[in-house]
């Protein structure tokens, strides 16, 4: 008797051990590391489950998922069309994450512009001098962007100060340094930053919320656990942290 015991004790233990080992991989943006690092941390405490974190630039994660890597979810930016063409990620799976807010900011010794209307944008984009956003063939910051300068008519005009780098660092440091007059990146890549002065978030009218939406990838390993990570992510407890982050929240 005392033998069965035992054996029916290990036996528990060890389908707990298993169930406490569960990875779930997550393909993420970037700019979503610091409220998703939190949020998975409190995911990972809450639950069995391990989650496995890559993050990517908005090109590698549309790359990603067009090769159908072995994901259990992936956050994709919106256009969503390639994602749900791809047929590696289920779509009635789609769950609404939280929105990237395209922000202008100055350096920290420059005066605020206007940017309350977008006729107010328009003058403030033909009074800079030098304009900053990453390239929008490498970040889907840089589409929001070109969004609001092609909604605003004044491309040909600003075509010779823009600059346009591979990625949101160097028009931060190009902004604290003062070789930038002016930057747009996402609010929540640049709330961190202290050296320079965020001016606002643009309007809507010329610049939609870039949205974020889960799916459950068709090579899953794991969709019970991945479906929980998603509720998870658009939980209230989640939603808090992606707002103190700067993102707009999906409801």
């Amino acid at each position: 008797m005392r033998r069965m015991i035992l054996l029916l004790t290990l036996a528990a233990g060890s389908a707990f051990t298993v169930q406490a080992q569960s990875e779930i991989t997550l393909l993420a943006p970037g700019p979503m590391r610091t409220p998703l690092d939190k949020i998975v941390a409190n995911f990972q405490a809450k639950t069995n489950y391990k989650v496995n974190v890559t993050y990517g630039t908005g090109l590698s994660t549309r790359q990603s998922i067009a090769k159908g890597e072995p994901l259990d979810v992936t956050l994709a930016v919106a256009p969503l069309f390639g994602a749900i063409a791809s047929g590696n990620v289920i779509p009635n799976s789609a769950t609404p994450v939280a929105s990237f807010l395209m922000a202008v900011a100055v350096p920290k010794s420059a005066p605020k512009p206007d940017i309350s209307t977008p006729a107010a944008v328009k003058q403030a984009f033909l009074a800079a001098k030098t304009i900053g956003f990453v390239d929008p063939d490498f970040g889907s910051a840089g589409q929001g962007a070109t969004e609001a300068i092609l909604k605003l008519g004044i491309a040909d005009q600003i075509a010779t100060k823009i600059k346009v780098p591979n990625g949101g660092g160097p028009v931060q440091r190009g902004l604290a340094s003062g070789e930038l007059a002016m930057g747009m990146l996402y609010l929540s890549d640049m709330l961190p930053n202290k050296d320079i002065t965020i001016v606002g978030v643009l309007p809507r009218e010329i610049c939609t919320p870039t949205a974020i939406v889960g799916f459950i990838s068709t090579k899953a390993g794991d969709p019970v656990g991945a479906k929980a990570l998603l509720e998870y992510l658009a939980s209230p407890a989640a939603q808090a942290i992606f707002k103190d982050a700067g993102f707009q929240p999906h409801s």
